[in-house]
């Protein structure tokens, strides 16, 4: 499961600080804020990012395909990408798990889960354009 959080985390990590007009342009900061980890039965607890080893933040580089953590030890491929007026919906999988993260383009407020055959993470947080 700690593996699977490590991707989770590359696909996600919210900020607190307002967006304007996030798009694929430009790279992105998420700072992770908040996780549920979520068993086969879809039953979730809250957890800690230490406690499932995620890191705080994420940068997302659409121009590499790719979410890094802000340590650069762990990234993701980018396999998918939808810009629509409100949200940003990016996707990837790697090592049997997949991940989706939407992020609003407007306040930055990120939303991602993480999902493999051995459950899943429910992440919040925030997004800001570097």
């Amino acid at each position: 499961m700690k593996h699977f959080a490590l991707v989770v985390a590359f696909a996600i990590l919210p900020g607190v600080a307002l967006a304007q007009g996030l798009d694929d342009s430009k790279p992105m900061r998420c700072a992770l804020a908040e996780a549920a980890e979520c068993d086969l039965m879809a039953a979730c607890t809250d957890v800690t990012l230490e406690q499932v080893e995620l890191p705080d933040e994420l940068r997302v580089d659409f121009a590499a395909k790719q979410i890094t953590s802000s340590d650069n030890k762990r990234s993701s491929p980018i396999h998918a990408l939808e810009t629509s007026d409100q949200v940003l919906v990016i996707q990837g999988h790697q090592s049997g798990r997949g991940w989706t993260m939407v992020v609003d383009r407007v306040t930055g407020h990120m939303s991602a889960s993480l999902a493999s055959n051995e459950g899943a993470f429910i992440l919040a947080g925030g997004c800001t354009a570097e």
